[in-house]
């Protein structure tokens, strides 16, 4: 089982982008109904070509993920938790946007990181 935190994210979105709610209600769906323990669990259910698995980065950030949504319209930045022993999983919804908006936030984080 998922549990999936900040579902409210999805909500917001929803709200200023009305014509992404049946594809992030549709997704949250999946995910929901998901049992996920590794992350190519995550790859295996969205496909490689709309899962990026983010690398930590210098033991800073978390375990993250990266899923397209929509034909690659919707980007969704998710962080991961599995828990083996409780039989669940957990994501955090961290970022929802645009490719366009997922591409500034990379070139921006790049910049700083520089």
């Amino acid at each position: 089982m998922i549990h999936v935190i900040k579902t409210k994210s999805i909500n917001d979105y929803v709200e200023k982008n009305q014509n992404s709610g049946k594809a992030l209600w549709a997704w949250l769906s999946i995910i929901k109904s998901s049992q996920w323990q590794k992350p190519q669990d995550i790859v295996e259910t969205f496909g490689a070509k709309a899962v990026d698995i983010l690398p930590a980065w210098k033991n800073i950030v978390p375990q993250r993920a990266v899923i397209d949504i929509k034909g690659n319209h919707i980007r969704v930045i998710v962080k991961y938790q599995f828990h083996n022993r409780l039989k669940q999983a957990r994501i955090y919804i961290k970022w929802i946007g645009t490719h366009a908006e997922y591409d500034k936030l990379c070139r921006y984080k790049w910049s700083i990181r520089g």
